[in-house]
């Protein structure tokens, strides 16, 4: 007889409500003949109330069809910290596809919102001509996330810390001369910032199209008298998902994390720099910070456009499909290039399953940067056995962390990692914060995505698939991290305390939240 979790989970709810009625019945009967005050009976009322809504939702976990590594923290919570578990769950818990605006904007399910995307055929000959187990990590990414996989009309550029990448985003922003397309997770009011902003207020009294896309929440501490000042001077501004009450509100939680800008069509920024004074090393906090960009050319552009466009029509309700934004031309290039958006509207998270398979295809190195670890069991394990199969595999992360608590859970995955012969090196004195998958040298992920759950799952994101010659760059890159970093030994990392060992293995419970 096969089991049926919906109808047991339903059956139970009825047990449960009858129970709680006919219990409430007779508080009230009781009450009613003064056997109870009203303050009893409210308090009474009040611990069914909320011990019942404990009860639907552990069941509610338990029949989800998510991992167990997923679940069993809300499991826990609850268990022994029901009120917190609740309230906790309620505002992170949720599941974004069954949240109201999700089903409000059905073109951003299963890549609607391409309306000019080509279809990518790898049958065709440029396909063909590919290393079969190049296109087959393509092929997975295209089957997810519906970007087309551009071949041989697209280039990228390697830009290497703010100082680079600033100058070359103010050059072409100052070139603009039909539109600007800007989104960012983090804008902030501060040097870097304003001179940024300035120019976008000034390109839109010059007649350019201006549209600039911030998460509420990641620059929640941004200058609103300033922003106003924009709006009242042309540039279109939108914030994504503002919270005005926080508790038991699922925006809080799933939040955009794209860093793009398109410039009339031609040039695409996208990468792990949000817009702020630390990002081009004019931070007090951190002596230095790490982090790449790329820019995009050609007709891949159009890609990161309508990933754009897709975030305003979920900000604004407003779907924008005009060809005069969709202008990228072909430019002389060889090789692949391919935008993978996740999120949590996506049934499977395309990014983190191109990790998978880029990882599961290695056959002599996998060289990755992050700025935060928190793996799940399936990136885990991949990384585990490509190791123990000969693949020799190297992490880099923050000498200096930006989020301690989120360290922590880092490096508590350390000692698994290192006892499987994965080499791991700590970025000297200062925090990493760009994010890189490079596979046997040859085939490179750059873009906004962390390794961790929250990038996985949560947070809307976005990376570029690479096989061309920015995989050179990116490889040259990662080579000179490496003599700027410390390498985490075995035998010494073994040596650490028993109270860090034990702190660390607490944080790693709850490593599938962060």
């Amino acid at each position: 007889m096969k089991l049926n979790v919906k109808r047991i989970f339903w059956l139970t709810l009825l047990i449960v409500l009858a129970i709680s009625f006919r219990f409430l019945f007779e508080k009230a009967f009781l009450f009613y003949f003064n056997k109870y005050s009203l303050t009893q009976f409210l308090n009474i009322f009040l611990h069914f109330l909320f011990t019942g809504l404990a009860v639907l939702i552990f069941l509610g976990i338990l029949i989800r069809s998510d991992s167990s590594p997923t679940k069993l923290p809300w499991l826990l919570l609850l268990s022994f910290e029901p009120f917190l578990g609740l309230a906790l769950f309620l505002t992170f818990g949720r599941n974004f596809k069954k949240s109201f605006r999700y089903l409000a904007h059905p073109l951003i399910k299963d890549g609607l919102y391409l309306t000019h995307e080509p279809i990518t055929n790898f049958n065709e000959p440029g396909y063909k001509e590919i290393d079969s187990e190049v296109t087959d990590i393509y092929k997975t990414a295209y089957n997810m996330a519906h970007h087309h996989a551009y071949l041989d009309d697209s280039s990228a550029m390697v830009l290497r810390n703010g100082e680079n990448y600033y100058p070359k985003l103010i050059e072409k922003l100052e070139s603009a001369d039909k539109f600007i397309f800007m989104q960012f997770y983090i804008i902030r009011t501060d040097k870097i910032g304003k001179k940024i902003l300035e120019i976008l207020e000034k390109k839109a009294k010059q007649g350019v199209e201006v549209k600039l896309l911030y998460d509420a929440i990641g620059s929640v501490f941004l200058n609103k008298r300033f922003m106003r000042r924009l709006k009242k001077n042309g540039v279109k501004v939108v914030a994504n998902d503002k919270v005005y009450f926080g508790f038991f509100n699922t925006r809080i939680n799933y939040r955009n994390h794209r860093k793009v800008t398109i410039v009339d069509g031609k040039y695409g920024f996208i990468g792990g720099m949000n817009l702020g004074d630390e990002y081009n090393n004019e931070s007090k906090k951190y002596a230095m910070f790490r982090d790449t960009q790329l820019m995009l050319e050609g007709k891949a552009v159009n890609s990161l456009t309508a990933l754009f466009l897709r975030d305003l029509y979920y900000a604004k309700h407003k779907f924008v499909d005009d060809d005069k934004y969709y202008i990228s031309e072909k430019i002389e290039a060889k090789g692949l290039v391919q935008i993978i958006p996740s999120g949590p509207d996506f049934e499977y998270p395309p990014i983190r399953n191109t990790y998978v398979k880029m990882i599961n295809n290695a056959k002599i190195s996998i060289k990755i940067m992050s700025p935060y670890l928190a793996l799940d069991q399936e990136i885990l394990t991949s990384l585990i056995i490509a190791s123990k199969g000969g693949v020799e595999v190297s992490l880099i992360l923050p000498g200096k962390p930006d989020k301690k608590s989120i360290y922590i859970v880092t490096k508590s995955f350390f000692e698994q990692l290192l006892a499987a012969g994965v080499k791991i090196y700590l970025y000297k004195k200062t925090f990493t914060h760009a994010k890189i998958l490079i596979v046997d040298d040859f085939i490179a992920s750059c873009g906004t995505y962390n390794l961790d759950n929250r990038s996985a799952r949560i947070n809307f994101e976005a990376t570029v698939l690479l096989y061309n010659d920015t995989v050179n760059a990116l490889t040259e890159d990662f080579e000179l991290d490496l003599t700027k970093s410390k390498e985490v030994l075995l035998s010494k990392w073994k040596n650490r305390g028993l109270i860090n060992r034990l702190v660390e293995g607490l944080f790693n419970l709850f490593s599938p939240l962060v």
